[in-house]
Formats: C-alpha cells, structure tokens, sequence
C-alpha cells in the first residue's frame, strides 16, 4: 500500500482500487456467471454453487426480476473453479488485504451476488457495535484488521443501479449508527454512494457501516465478494470451498489461504 492509501484506509475504511480486474479475466467472469445462470437450481447446486435466494430480511430489499432473470440471490462460487480460483491472491488487491489484517490470513468466503430492480441492502455494522468477527484495528504501528473483504464490479455500477454505500469513518466510531437497519438515502450527508465500474475493486473493513441503495435502473448488478480473516478466525470457511482437483493445480500460497498450510 501507498501511503496515501494506508491514510485513506484508516481514515474512511474502505478503499477504492480502479481497474483492478482487466478486461481479459472481467470478460471470462462474465461469460462464466452466463453460462452458470443457464443452468438449473439442481445442476448449480450439483456445480458446487448452490443458489440462495434472497428475502426481504434484516438486512435485504428484494428486487423485482424481468421475465428472463433469476431472483435475487447469492452463490459460493468457488466450487465451480476457473476463472474464480485466479482472484484468490489477485495480484492487484491481495497484498493491500495481507497489509490490512497484518498477519498471516485466509480466505473465508468467495461469493457471487446478483440483484435487480429495487433491490438494497440496509445499512449494517458499525465500530460501536463490538463484533468479535469484524473488529477494525491498528496497533504497533500496523492494520490487525479481523475481517476485510474485496468486492468486485462486474458491471458498471451508479448511484441508479444500486451501487455499495458507506458511511466513512464509521468503522472507528464509538457511538451507535443512527441509519443502521436503513436503506441508504444517497442524499443524505452522511452517506457515500460509491459508484465503480466493471473491473473496479472495493477494499473495506467489515466493521465500517454499508449496504447498497436501491437499484432504480433495472440493471443487474453483478458483485463478486471475497472475504479475508486472520488464520485463527476464519468465520465462514464453509462459504470458501474449492472445487475438486483445486489443491493439486494451485500455488502454495491458494492453498495456504484456502487450507490454512505454511509457506515454506
């Protein structure tokens, strides 16, 4: 990391990387997900990328699908391998993740999100709220973040299609998040929409308070989520299963952030 990006990091928890997918891998994802959604519930599930299906809940708003769409859901996407396998130590991000938790960590989820029209996601999170599986820190001089995920863009995302939003500098607040459990308004003063296009990078802290503004645009919006965790706190391992043959074909270092082994 740059030093204004450590400062931009610690300072609003999140960081915005541009481009960090090229267009080569960006366009195999996409063909890939195509090729997935052409498939049933059963031959997904079968795949190793079982469908979840979104409902209106704590945190989600549910979109409203075209005719031709799958409901809102989400997918562990591992399990179906190549390309997703390349993003487990993606060159762009994974030494600003390594940076961030500041020791040795792993990969505790890798999923795929699809939403539609009307679709949000509340806010939820937040530094007041003590989660003992997402604690912003920095000691001795270092990040010693619990939990920092990478969501990808796979399409163009504006404020109209529902793109991911902060509240900066919530990941360091020692007061409750009044807007948390809302979705977020982009015009409140609080708020920051952070609109990416395809091949953009969000790096952020799990404590930091976020969701998604409604998708008013109709457009799917297409999000890849990986989740990084100090090797001793791997949350959601069960969400980071790898499809068959993966340890044989993998670099040492996928397999010590998927299986936990030691680089020599």
């Amino acid at each position: 990391m740059t030093p204004e990006e450590r400062y931009l990091f610690d300072l609003n928890g999140f960081l915005v990387i541009r481009g960090a997918l090229n267009n080569e891998i960006l366009c195999l994802i996409n063909r890939t997900i195509d090729e997935i959604e052409t498939l049933s519930d059963e031959e997904a599930d079968a795949r190793g990328v079982p469908r979840y299906y979104s409902s209106n809940d704590l945190y989600a708003q549910v979109g409203k699908p075209s005719r031709d769409q799958l409901r809102d859901y989400h997918a562990p996407i591992l399990g179906y391998g190549s390309p997703f396998e390349e993003l487990i130590d993606c060159p762009t991000t994974f030494d600003h993740i390594d940076e961030m938790i500041g020791e040795p960590c792993r990969l505790d989820a890798a999923s795929f999100m699809s939403r539609g029209g009307q679709g949000a996601f509340r806010f939820h999170h937040g530094y007041a709220e003590l989660l003992p599986y997402s604690e912003y820190s920095f000691h001795d001089n270092k990040f010693q973040c619990v939990s920092v995920k990478i969501a990808y863009a796979l399409a163009n995302v504006g404020i109209h299609d529902g793109c991911f939003t902060v509240i900066p500098g919530s990941h360091k607040s020692n007061f409750a998040n009044p807007l948390v459990g809302q979705i977020p308004d982009p015009d409140h003063p609080l708020v920051e929409p952070v609109a990416c296009k395809a091949g953009d990078a969000i790096l952020f802290s799990e404590d930091l308070s976020h969701g998604a503004v409604e998708n008013r645009s109709g457009a799917i919006r297409r999000t890849l989520f990986y989740s990084y965790a100090p090797r001793f706190h791997c949350q959601w391992s069960n969400l980071a299963k790898p499809a068959k043959g993966f340890r044989e074909r993998a670099t040492q270092r996928q397999r010590e952030l998927i299986f936990g082994e030691i680089l020599e």
